[in-house]
């Protein structure tokens, strides 16, 4: 990660976007789940006390448009997840952008909130015209028969949506696993929350933004103490050790952030705080 100097530069313009360089940045709300139940755990596996909840995390994606390229980082929920999400395609479009416009999907990664959004309630493609690029790690592992076969029974299902989500596109998936995958665009490993998770750096000069993906899903505890791990992460202690090496990186170089669960629009940075971390949105 390089150092930002003149990160401070940056500015919300038109609330939520965000411009640098040649390059604009739309938050988008797919929604929201309001989740019951010990999802937050300490480094020795402990449920967290007290706990939010219910837990309330914001469901965002991320319209990228660069010169040569429209892209969405994450789809949302789709169809699938409830009544509070699926909101991410009338958002796309009050942008003054429809889903054929999209020609790259970057995927942080393959969970149902992030990838059953590609298709829609027929199960044809959401974005007829796009690539779809997911970390090699995701697609061995959640397109994988014989990982499904082997999975807890309450997991099944979720192999299930990414199998229908990714169907449509079978000839247009492009595997990545580190290094630059677009014009500006990097690839940051956060593995941890599933074998592939990752970031996506965007650059443009001396600015830079980093989104995260889901290093976090509860920002107000997990900056406090980076321990604190999601029940779903698949390797929490890998999580942990990637929310922790990040943390530092942002605060030391002044990096804007965006992520998936932080509140919506996602856009904020992290300042030490003592021996801690603050969130400050941006």
């Amino acid at each position: 990660m390089q150092s930002s100097q003149t990160s401070s530069s940056l500015s919300l313009q038109n609330a939520p976007t965000i411009i640098i360089g040649d390059t604009r940045i739309t938050a988008l709300s797919d929604g929201y789940f309001d989740l019951s139940g010990p999802l937050l755990v300490t480094a020795s596996g402990a449920p967290l006390s007290p706990s939010p909840n219910p837990l309330h995390i914001d469901v965002n994606a991320f319209l990228v448009q660069t010169p040569g390229h429209t892209i969405l980082i994450d789809t949302g929920c789709g169809h699938e997840l409830g009544p509070t999400v699926n909101q991410l395609i009338p958002n796309l479009r009050a942008t003054g952008v429809v889903p054929e416009d999209i020609d790259v999907v970057l995927c942080t990664h393959i969970h149902p909130d992030h990838t059953n959004g590609l298709v829609d309630a027929s199960g044809l493609a959401t974005f007829p015209n796009a690539r779809v690029f997911a970390h090699q790690r995701e697609l061995d592992f959640w397109l994988s028969e014989d990982q499904m076969s082997r999975a807890p029974d309450a997991l099944k299902g979720q192999f299930a949506w990414a199998m229908k989500a990714f169907a449509p596109y079978t000839d247009r998936v492009e595997p990545f696993e580190s290094g630059r995958i677009l014009p500006n665009i990097d690839i940051i490993a956060l593995h941890g929350h599933t074998p592939g998770h990752c970031g996506f750096q965007i650059d443009s000069g001396n600015e830079q933004v980093l989104i995260w993906g889901d290093l976090v899903h509860a920002i107000d505890e997990q900056s406090r103490n980076p321990d604190i791990a999601f029940i779903a992460d698949v390797d929490q202690e890998l999580a942990r050790s990637a929310r922790k090496r990040m943390f530092d990186a942002i605060a030391q170089d002044r990096i804007l952030v965006a992520g998936m669960h932080l509140p919506f629009p996602g856009f904020g940075r992290l300042e030490r705080d003592g021996g801690h971390f603050a969130y400050l949105p941006n």
